[in-house]
């Protein structure tokens, strides 16, 4: 690429990538946001507009003196992109126009997650559904972002428990076979990026955000950025050892947070303990049903009324505020987030936070919050999608500050 060209392509992207972060803005906002020139910015948005990318929109309020600014903003119907938050039980799809406006958002239950290449035609499967549903076509998808639990390095585009395919990421795969860019990120930080645009975390430098689900995990704003480790792979939080030489964890680790205070930890603990010959609703005369008992059907007895899957539930809480209280004395958090299907379940919040609260350093949590995902089940799709709205005008690897 040479020069001239490269220094075009970063000011576009800067001007569409600001644009995107904070939605309508006038010439001066952009020179600022963006450190390009005034003329140099009006030339570049009126080219934009004549490619579509872009339109005028009315200005918020009146003018302190003379004629109000001129705003610019996304065209929201110059494409679209798509959100889709893989999990083990269920899978999530959004639709988002360029504008970020919210077209389509589907549930359905999950794919079988594996490392067979025939859930790629699935998953197309699946896609088409939507996009036919929301009478869009599939040529004016501009991006797709896929969320998917396990170990993952989303910035390279690989993911090493599921969708695993071999050498080539899996990313780079996706993307030759839909013909779309394709970005891949780990659930949790997928979660903690629609935490960060839409949710409760919007705003906020020093937030940590659980998903509490099948499993457990974590992502971690810190200083207004997600943290990612040095290989993407920070926020393990489910195997934090809370047990010492206690349950052996598929990671091969004992005493792991997930095998005590995850969906799939309150299913086994109930198990076991009517095999032992606890008392519940759920057992049956010849214990043909217990194999079958998962974390729903618990929580389903729990709000019933049945003291032993509330004690089950409240069991695991504990658990898990006491993990949480080791990132409070190690973080110092501003905000505390609960997403993921087993968070908001009664009985299950406020053992957990009272559990951190106690176990933590007074200083430390005094002036923490706590709060539950408003976004629900939509979160996670909802930060693969926008990352990968950004990842269509990204400039880091270009080096902007040489050409700007």
């Amino acid at each position: 690429m040479g020069k001239v060209r490269k220094k075009n392509l970063i000011r576009r992207n800067l001007i569409l990538r600001a644009l995107l972060d904070h939605g309508q803005l006038s010439l001066t906002e952009l020179k600022l946001h963006t450190g390009i020139s005034l003329p140099v910015v009006t030339s570049i948005v009126n080219f934009l507009k004549e490619d579509n990318l872009l339109i005028d929109v009315e200005s918020r309020g009146p003018s302190q003196a003379g004629r109000p600014p001129s705003l610019v903003a996304l065209n929201g119907a110059a494409g679209y992109i798509l959100g889709i938050d893989l999990g083990r039980t269920n899978s999530n799809f959004i639709l988002l126009d360029l504008a970020q406006n919210l077209v389509a958002d589907v549930r359905t239950k999950s794919l079988n997650l594996s490392n067979e290449i025939s859930i790629i035609e699935d998953l197309h499967r699946e896609i088409d559904s939507i996009l036919e549903n929301a009478d869009v076509s599939w040529d004016r998808i501009l991006g797709i972002g896929i969320s998917v639990p396990g170990l993952v390095q989303g910035q390279r585009g690989i993911s090493e428990t599921y969708l695993n395919f071999g050498d080539r990421p899996v990313a780079q795969v996706l993307s030759e076979r839909f013909g779309k860019p394709v970005h891949i990120e780990h659930d949790a930080k997928a979660m903690t990026l629609g935490e960060m645009w839409f949710g409760a975390a919007k705003g906020r430098q020093n937030v940590l955000c659980l998903n509490v689900g099948w499993g457990l995990g974590l992502g971690m704003i810190i200083n207004g950025r997600l943290h990612y480790g040095m290989n993407g792979y920070a926020g393990e939080f489910g195997h934090l050892q809370i047990v010492p030489d206690g349950l052996l964890c598929y990671c091969g680790k004992r005493g792991c947070l997930e095998m005590y205070a995850s969906g799939k930890a309150i299913a086994r603990n109930a198990r076991d303990k009517i095999e032992k010959g606890a008392m519940t609703n759920l057992a049956t005369p010849d214990g043909k049903e217990v194999d079958r008992i998962d974390a729903k059907r618990i929580i389903e007895a729990a709000n019933g009324g049945d003291q032993f899957c509330i004690e089950i539930i409240e069991e695991a809480a504990g658990y898990l505020g006491f993990g949480i209280a080791q990132l409070l004395n190690i973080f110092n958090p501003e905000l505390v987030i609960f997403g993921g299907r087993i968070s908001p379940v009664k009985f299950f919040l406020n053992p957990a936070i009272s559990a951190a609260v106690k176990h933590s350093m007074t200083h430390l949590n005094k002036n923490v919050s706590f709060e539950t995902s408003k976004l629900g089940a939509k979160s996670g799709a909802l930060g693969v999608a926008v990352l990968a709205a950004r990842e269509l005008f990204e400039v880091e690897h270009l080096n902007p500050s040489a050409y700007v």
